[in-house]
């Protein structure tokens, strides 16, 4: 029985005769691999790493689910839920975990700083966020900004506000491309959990929707040939490629190499790259 009123990650177990109080609690993986592993390995700091067949990859992939459901449901079955994998009993926890992790990276002060300078001249910044969440940014900015916010799910809490739209399949709505609008693209624990093809596609609707000169801000996972070998990567296929886990979705991870090229290629220029371990921070600007 999962326990999301305490920790959306873990799950009760049951004891003979035990008291219901006081019933163990312990993790439980929530990813289904019998007959989906070649083989799992003990790396030296006694973390394993699971080398996936290709089915796994085909099968769990988010290009082959519908990702609507797949949110929809992870909304609906653990209300407090935190991409960001720390225990949480609030909204107000989420929030506060998800905007920490921005603010860790450099990215939200960045943000902030643009921000202060636009107020200098008595003028709004106009932000697009992809992924809003529980709306910790919004609530962060929403004074101080334009706003606009894109979700698969958009909270009953932020229903009040018109800052939200709500999205059936990945992607900015085409309404919000092609003008040149935002001075600031927002993506924070997000796009890792987008399939590859879906995640260089947001690239380039981003900068669409970009003024000149206007900011991409974002995090993902990324490998490279200093970390390839690490713990991080629990889940690899046979090449050696990472995937992040997250209930029953793999999702591919980019080679620095891919990203850089791709980003190169749309017209971004970097600004600040920030890495540890797997974990990407990028400021990118249109040229």
């Amino acid at each position: 029985m999962i326990s999301h009123k305490t920790c959306e990650y873990y799950v009760k177990g049951k004891l003979i005769n035990a008291p219901i109080k006081k019933l163990p609690t312990q993790q439980a993986s929530t990813i289904v691999l019998e007959g989906l592993a070649i083989k799992q390995i003990e790396l030296e700091d006694k973390r394993a790493r699971t080398i996936l067949k290709p089915e796994a990859v085909e099968r769990f992939s988010p290009d082959n689910i519908d990702n609507k459901d797949f949110w929809t449901e992870c909304r609906e079955q653990f209300p407090f839920l935190s991409v960001c994998g720390g225990k949480c009993k609030s909204i107000k926890k989420v929030n506060e975990q998800t905007l920490g992790i921005s603010k860790l990276v450099g990215i939200l002060p960045f943000l902030e700083s643009l921000i202060s300078h636009m107020e200098k001249s008595s003028v709004k910044l106009n932000v697009l966020e992809i992924g809003c969440g529980y709306g910790n940014l919004f609530y962060e900015i929403k004074d101080r900004c334009s706003y606009v916010g894109i979700d698969y799910v958009i909270h009953k809490s932020l229903k009040k506000y018109k800052n939200f739209i709500e999205i059936e399949k990945s992607g900015i709505p085409d309404y919000l491309l092609g003008e040149g609008y935002f001075d600031v693209v927002y993506s924070v624990n997000v796009l890792q959990h987008c399939s590859q093809k879906d995640r260089f596609a947001y690239f380039q609707q981003a900068y669409d929707a970009l003024k000149p000169g206007g900011y991409f801000l974002f995090t993902l996972s990324l490998m490279n040939e200093k970390n390839k070998n690490d713990s991080c990567w629990g889940f690899v296929d046979e090449k050696g490629r990472g995937y992040t886990q997250f209930f029953n979705q793999l999702t591919e991870c980019d080679w620095d190499y891919e990203l850089f090229g791709v980003l190169d290629k749309i017209g971004f220029e970097p600004i600040q790259n920030k890495m540890g371990g797997n974990f990407f921070a990028g400021i990118i600007r249109k040229k």
